[in-house]
């Protein structure tokens, strides 16, 4: 749906049409709704919705001024749900009412403080989740799956006996073909086992994510994130800026101003943004999986190589296809072995994994071998967690976890007068969207969003150069007895002359 900026008075505006907690009792009132409800949007003071790539459900905080105390009168015994509506005006937005058949479920109540100068106020926080989350609290899986990934994934997903959720559902096709037993795992945890053994029926990825959005749930692989297949890249839903446009918060102001101001970064941080040894540790660029077959009574071992298997794949920046030089770490030699250099990718001994693999067991399935997924799906989530940048922006109900965003940042440092700004040539570019936390605030009558995202390449290559990084600097290598080296410091000390 196209946003009609004529609806915007300023950015940040919002509708929160409905916020109700309705109750567990049933209503004897036939002109009523069939359960007690109580409007709180008259004591509402901050609202939080948070989607996020690596949760299985939309959480959410409300924090109220309440001088009723309607946790008794209500009352609040923990089987609440939570009805809401809220949008930015001319978008699609949050729709999660009695009307729809899917209120949250309230999970908590929390930091319930008074107020100094009223003690008849108090001040709490309702803590918020979907549905799906209970169901999966309350029960189990156990029993086998046969055939594609995605129809074991629907079936707990629908199923009333498991998750028994009535909202869309988006999917990607696997080419996992097989037959999985599950004993006794929680609906999501089985979910999570499900998604791990597949692999794109379109890219060469594997590994899938589950997640919510307010558009559904979604299960796709991580490459499609970036790409539409063939080449095509995603569109990019919102392009960010930092120049910050110099108006007021005022009913006089221009339409262009209030689409330019949508587009402004308030202000950002990196998390995280290099941690070499930590991707050597948990396997980004290189892993050694040794498989024992056990049908078999094989042992193999496969090296993952993360500048080899980078190539075949698709990335947020176009360049990045086809080409490791757009990777997040350049090809360099990290150490020498004569006239053998070795890149990290080169290194597999830095994450290895020891896995019994038993497809074989079945012969009438085709099961994708653990080797073919495993390696990949370590290196690729770790990926995910690098430069990972959060974004402080005016809110806007359209966008989704999973989305494409350019965001334009400025390089950072000293300029001559004349000289305009110039965009960094790593950070800068295109990002997939992780999480995004609405934050709506009556007191200030604003809608703000935190963004945080994460880009898989780089726009511009990173520098190389031909010499080894354990060639630079001194050579310190030497054999010390320590008893000797302890005498000698105790002999300076006694003289220090």
């Amino acid at each position: 749906m196209a946003q009609d900026l004529f609806t915007l008075d300023k950015p940040g505006a919002y509708n929160l049409t409905e916020l109700k907690i309705i109750s567990y009792q049933e209503s004897n009132n036939p002109r009523q709704e069939p359960f007690k409800s109580l409007d709180i949007l008259p004591i509402l003071m901050t609202f939080e919705l948070t989607e996020n790539l690596f949760a299985y459900s939309l959480v959410g905080r409300i924090i109220i001024a309440d001088n009723n105390d309607f946790r008794t009168t209500l009352p609040i015994t923990g089987l609440e749900r939570l009805s809401l509506s809220f949008n930015t005006p001319g978008l699609l937005g949050f729709d999660f009412t009695q009307e729809t058949g899917v209120p949250f479920r309230i999970y908590k109540i929390d930091k319930i403080k008074l107020d100094p100068t009223n003690p008849k106020l108090q001040y709490y926080e309702i803590l918020f989740c979907s549905p799906e989350s209970y169901q999966n609290v309350t029960e189990s899986v156990s029993e086998a799956f046969t055939g594609p990934v995605e129809n074991g994934v629907h079936k707990v997903l629908r199923s009333r006996k498991y998750l028994n959720s009535k909202k869309r559902f988006f999917y990607e096709p696997t080419k996992t073909n097989a037959k999985y037993v599950i004993p006794s795992k929680k609906p999501y945890a089985t979910i999570q086992f499900l998604s791990k053994q597949a692999i794109s029926a379109k890219y060469s990825n594997a590994g899938y994510m589950f997640y919510e959005t307010a558009d559904g749930y979604h299960f796709r692989s991580l490459e499609s994130l970036f790409s539409l297949g063939g080449g095509i890249l995603r569109k990019a839903k919102m392009n960010y800026q930092t120049q910050m446009v110099q108006t007021t918060d005022n009913d006089n102001e221009t339409i262009p101003n209030i689409e330019r101001r949508l587009q402004t970064i308030k202000s950002y941080d990196f998390e995280s943004p290099m941690a070499t040894l930590e991707n050597m540790q948990k396997g980004m660029y290189a892993n050694k999986l040794v498989v024992h077959d056990a049908f078999h009574k094989t042992i193999t071992e496969h090296n993952f190589d993360y500048h080899a298997n980078f190539e075949k794949e698709f990335h947020a920046e176009p360049a990045g296809t086809g080409s490791a030089a757009f990777s997040l770490s350049p090809i360099v030699p990290f150490s020498k072995e004569s006239e053998n250099p070795k890149a990290l990718s080169d290194l597999p001994n830095s994450r290895k994994m020891v896995m019994t693999d038993t497809s074989k067991v079945h012969n009438n399935y085709e099961f994708v071998p653990v080797s073919s997924t495993m390696p990949k799906l370590l290196s690729k989530m770790q990926v995910l967690r690098q430069n990972v940048l959060n974004l402080s922006v005016y809110g806007k109900t359209n966008l989704r976890v999973g989305d494409i965003i350019n965001v334009s940042l400025p390089l950072l440092r000293p300029t001559n007068p004349d000289e305009e700004d110039v965009a960094n040539p790593y950070y800068a570019g295109r990002y997939v969207i992780l999480a995004i936390k609405h934050i709506v605030a009556r007191e200030s009558n604003s809608h703000d969003m935190i963004i945080k995202c994460m880009k898989d390449s780089v726009g511009t290559p990173l520098p190389t150069s031909g010499e080894s990084i354990s060639d630079i600097g001194k050579d310190l290598t030497g054999d010390y007895n320590i008893y000797e080296l302890d005498e000698a410091i105790q002999s300076s000390e006694m003289d220090p002359s």
